[in-house]
Parts: C-alpha cells; sequence; structure tokens
C-alpha cells in the first residue's frame, strides 16, 4: 500500500496537533466543564484569582504595574471570549500609559467588537507590553506562552503570571493549548 505525499502530510498535522496541543488525560468534556465554571464564577471570572497572583509581581515602577494588570484583564477577557471585557481592559490599559504606540494597538482592540479582530490585535499589544515589563520586574515570574496553532499555525505569545495554561486565541475550543518558552524575572 502505497501513502500519497497528501495523506502523509495529513497524518504529520494530525500528530503535531495532538502532540502541541495534547490535554494530558483530561477529556474535551472536562475542559469544556472546567471552562464553564471559570465563565460562571463571576461577571470577571479570573479577576480575582489573577489580581491575587499579579500581586505576587512586583515592578520597578507603577506604570508597568497598570500596564500589566490591564494587560491580564485583556488577556483573561479573551480566553473567556468577552468582547465587551477586552474593551474596558483595552481603554484602562490606553489611559494608564505615556506610550502612543502603546495607546494606538490597547485602542485598536477597544474599537473591535469582533473577538478574532481583538486577538489579532492582542498579539501586537503583547510584543510591546513584554518590551515594557522586561527589565521592570522586581520580584516575581511572568511567562511567556506560546500557542503553535494560532493565526492558521503561524503561532501567537502572550504573557501570564501563572504557569497553567489559558490560551487567549482559542477561548474554550483550546483552552489549555501551548506551552511556557521563557520566565521573565
Amino acid at each position: 500500500m502505497r501513502i500519497s505525499k497528501i495523506n502523509l502530510i495529513l497524518i504529520a498535522t494530525i500528530i503535531f496537533t495532538t502532540i502541541s496541543c495534547k490535554q494530558g488525560n483530561t477529556t474535551i468534556d472536562n475542559e469544556k466543564e472546567q471552562h464553564s465554571e471559570i465563565k460562571n464564577d463571576s461577571e470577571m471570572p479570573n479577576k480575582n484569582q489573577e489580581t491575587e497572583v499579579v500581586k505576587n509581581v512586583k515592578f520597578n515602577n507603577a506604570t508597568a504595574d497598570a500596564i500589566f494588570q490591564h494587560y491580564i484583564h485583556i488577556k483573561t477577557a479573551l480566553v473567556n471570549t468577552d468582547v465587551n471585557e477586552a474593551k474596558q481592559g483595552a481603554d484602562m490599559l490606553a489611559e494608564a500609559t505615556e506610550n502612543t504606540v502603546l495607546k494606538k494597538v490597547a485602542k485598536t482592540i477597544s474599537d473591535n467588537v469582533d473577538v478574532e479582530k481583538q486577538r489579532i490585535a492582542f498579539v501586537d499589544l503583547t510584543a510591546r507590553v513584554e518590551k515594557i515589563l522586561k527589565g521592570n520586574v522586581s520580584s516575581g515570574e511572568i511567562y511567556k506562552q506560546y500557542c503553535p496553532m494560532a493565526f492558521d499555525n503561524t503561532g501567537a505569545y502572550w504573557l501570564s503570571k501563572e504557569k497553567e495554561i489559558r490560551n487567549p486565541y482559542f477561548g474554550d475550543r483550546m483552552l489549555k493549548c501551548g506551552s511556557i518558552t521563557e520566565t521573565i524575572q
């Protein structure tokens, strides 16, 4: 039996997908149940937990701290596929910074009602926030995380204050897809 190149590529893609976003022993139903629990905890479900953990990260200046707090707000909203919360977090981030480019990217998220467009802008926001935070962490850790499947397998990064993967680019479709690529201290 001869396997065609297309079938071989298809098999390789399936194997890569399975390995890249392996959920361990968690089933898709359990993952959806966990995510629905996250969504139902409160209006902004992870906000209290995120704020608690973010307090463990300290910065050299108040501006970096505020930017990170609002960035986490946006990330959590995108994990929960909550357009309005993402808009609110982006507005707060824009107010917290004097950086005109960062303001512009935050406004792109704030001005969009399409979560997929917000997620695209979040890629740029992440890169710009990372530059601001590097060298400004006085204690604690920030985790740079990566999903190889985001945006038609071009991949995308995001920052998190926790090791656990919560993918802002796929939300509950692939909540745990990703890995830690760097720890920022």
